[in-house]
C-alpha cells in the first residue's frame, strides 16, 4: 500500500495505492474517490452495544467499510468531515486509545474494537467511548485544525477538547481547569485530562465547539 496525504492541515485528503487484494478499512461516508472495479463491504463495529453508544452519543457512525483492490490494483481517496489535518501512525505492535470521530482509516493489520472508558473519557462531550487501534500496520486519523504529538514523560494536562487519541501505556483522570468548579466556569476553560507515565497524546490545535460557539455569536438574534 502506497499513500500521500495531500492539501495539510486545513482540508486534507488521504489518497491510497493498493496492490491486488490489498484492503483498507475506513470509517463510512470517508470516500471520495475510488477506482473501478474497488470491492466494498460493510460490517459494523466491534461489538453491538459499544458501536451503538458510539452512534448516538459521538455522533460518529459505528459501520466500517473496507475497499479491496482487484486483480490489477486500484486507487481510493479518504476524508473527513470536517475541515483539518490527517496524519498517520504506525502502531508496529503497540495500541492507542483514539477519541471519538478522529477515525479515519486503518489498513488490514490493525484491529479496531470500541472500549467503555467510563465518565474518564468524556472528552468535551464526545461520548462516553474510545477506539482502541492495536496491531502492526498504519492508522490514519483525522481532526479539526493541525494534529501535533506531545510526548509525555512523568505528568501532563490536556484540555479535553482537543484530545485526538493517546498511547495506550498512558493512565488519565478528569477533573476541573481550575481549583473549583466556580473559578472553572468563569476561566472560560472546560474540563481537562490529567495524564500520566510516558507515551504520546496526540492533540488537535483547533475544537469544532469553540469554532461553531463563535459562529453563532454572528447571527442575528
Amino acid at each position: 500500500m502506497q499513500y500521500q496525504i495531500s492539501h495539510k492541515p486545513s482540508f486534507s485528503l488521504l489518497k491510497l495505492r493498493l496492490g491486488p487484494g490489498q484492503s483498507i478499512k475506513s470509517e463510512a461516508g470517508a470516500m471520495v474517490y475510488m477506482s473501478s472495479g474497488m470491492g466494498i463491504e460493510t460490517k459494523m463495529g466491534s461489538g453491538f452495544l459499544s458501536a451503538l453508544s458510539r452512534k448516538f452519543l459521538g455522533g460518529e457512525s459505528f459501520f466500517f467499510n473496507t475497499y479491496t483492490a482487484p486483480s490489477k490494483g486500484g486507487e481510493i481517496g479518504l476524508a473527513p468531515e470536517l475541515p483539518g489535518d490527517i496524519i498517520e501512525i504506525d502502531l508496529s505492535g503497540k495500541s492507542i486509545f483514539v477519541e471519538a470521530g478522529a477515525y479515519l482509516a486503518s489498513d488490514e493489520g490493525i484491529q479496531v474494537v470500541s472500549k467503555f472508558g467510563g465518565l474518564r473519557s468524556l472528552f468535551g462531550g464526545e461520548g462516553l467511548f474510545l477506539l482502541e487501534l492495536s496491531g502492526s500496520g498504519k492508522a490514519f486519523l483525522s481532526a479539526y485544525g493541525s494534529i501535533f504529538p506531545i510526548s509525555v514523560d512523568g505528568a501532563y494536562t490536556v484540555d479535553t477538547g482537543h484530545i485526538v487519541a493517546f498511547d495506550r501505556s498512558l493512565q488519565f483522570t478528569v477533573g476541573k481547569a481550575g481549583g473549583s468548579w466556580k473559578s472553572t466556569f468563569f476561566s472560560g476553560e472546560g474540563l481537562v485530562a490529567n495524564f500520566s507515565g510516558t507515551g504520546t497524546i496526540w492533540i488537535q490545535s483547533r475544537v469544532p465547539s469553540g469554532f461553531i460557539g463563535w459562529l453563532t455569536r454572528l447571527l442575528p438574534v
